[in-house]
């Protein structure tokens, strides 16, 4: 079986760790199209951009770059003839584009493969959990699209279900395979002993790790820490906008010495912290333009032996299952309670910390995804 994957992000290094799942399949053969230059949020890489020059043989698959129209705005999709070409020399049983169902470059593919390869099978995976408005000028090429695939898969529920009532045709197979976690980087270690390699001396750790937006619940986050004993200690790593107003809200008499901040850090070293908390936390909220669309650091705490506790925004209660607690968005007391709960209830604490370590092997792994995935492509080939 060969498959094409094509990603605007695929050169991170947990896309690079899915592909090297997939290829250990003994009957598939992987290639994925990455942009030769991408401007990414430091969250993904700490450099600002995502960069892949030359053809890359990896740990059983091979990248090919190919330019982005746009290396700012990956939505303009991709160089045309050079996109084409790599279809064309390829000739995959399944085109995989990891972007949502409305993709302009998932729009672009389908209808280049029409000529390139015209027996592959494309398919999507996506996160956008938000409905899918869709007016009259943009229903019919869409849908025609559509009309041209395969399936697709989604991150959440609740995307699968937008997907589907935006008319994605019933005949296509969809199915819900969560965003893998590498469980060989994010994985239980010695806290204490990575406590005093850090020189963190903190009796409690909340801990929060993403992007430094409002989105994110931060202000509830801070004003949940007010709530808690002094002891309790919040570490929050991540890169954006609200990078300034945490610093000045950390400062302030209440929570001055509790709250500290660090950049977007390499994931081996993030596990490294994550491994010193006692809780983390996912506070999102939900806003008209977004909800959360899955918490991949949900799942990283869960390998890590660490409970969760997140708001109900989005996917988060359904990535926690019941591995951790859920509080309604948008209330800091409740998020305090949660916390204190963790903290400081060592019955419930030990329970969140078993059953996140079995849901992240069980169900949240890149091990586990890469099956799914292979099941999934083997069904929609039989089809």
């Amino acid at each position: 079986m060969k498959v094409l994957i094509v990603y605007h992000a695929g050169a991170t290094q947990s896309a690079r760790r899915i592909y090297q799942w997939l290829a250990k399949a003994d009957d598939i053969e992987i290639t994925v199209i990455v942009p030769q230059r991408f401007k990414v949020d430091m969250v993904y890489d700490s450099s600002g951009w995502l960069c892949v020059e030359h053809e890359e043989n990896g740990d059983g698959y091979r990248l090919v770059p190919v330019p982005l129209r746009n290396p700012f705005n990956y939505g303009h999709g991709f160089e045309f003839r050079q996109m084409h070409r790599v279809i064309r020399r390829t000739q995959p049983d399944i085109i995989h584009v990891l972007d949502e169902a409305k993709s302009p470059y998932l729009f672009q593919v389908v209808w280049q493969r029409l000529i390139a390869s015209p027996r592959s099978k494309v398919l999507f995976y996506g996160f956008e959990n938000l409905p899918i408005h869709l007016n009259w000028h943009s229903a019919i090429p869409l849908k025609l699209t559509w009309a041209q695939m395969s399936g697709g898969i989604t991150a959440s529920s609740e995307a699968l279900e937008s997907v589907r009532h935006a008319g994605f045709p019933r005949k296509h197979p969809l199915e819900r395979i969560f965003w893998g976690i590498p469980t060989d980087v994010f994985k239980r270690m010695d806290s204490l002993a990575i406590k005093a390699e850090l020189g963190l001396d903190c009796e409690h750790i909340v801990g929060f790790a993403g992007r430094l937006i409002p989105e994110k619940g931060l202000t509830f986050l801070l004003d949940a820490m007010r709530n808690l004993p002094t002891t309790v200690h919040c570490l929050i790593i991540g890169s954006g906008p609200m990078r300034a107003e945490l610093e000045f809200r950390s400062g302030l008499p209440d929570l001055s010495g509790r709250i500290h901040l660090y950049d977007v850090m390499a994931p081996e070293t993030l596990a490294k912290y994550i491994n010193c908390m006692d809780v983390l936390v996912l506070p999102s909220i939900t806003v008209p333009h977004w909800k959360e669309q899955y918490g991949r650091v949900i799942g990283e705490a869960m390998a890590c032996g660490v409970p969760v506790v997140g708001s109900d925004s989005g996917a988060i209660p359904e990535v926690i299952g019941s591995a951790g607690l859920v509080i309604p968005e948008g209330d800091p007391a409740a998020l305090a309670g949660a916390i204190h709960t963790v903290i400081f209830n060592r019955e419930a604490s030990e329970r969140f910390r078993q059953q996140g370590l079995r849901r992240a092997e069980q169900e949240l792994s890149v091990k586990v995804m890469a099956q799914r995935l292979l099941d999934f492509y083997r069904r929609v080939l039989e089809s």
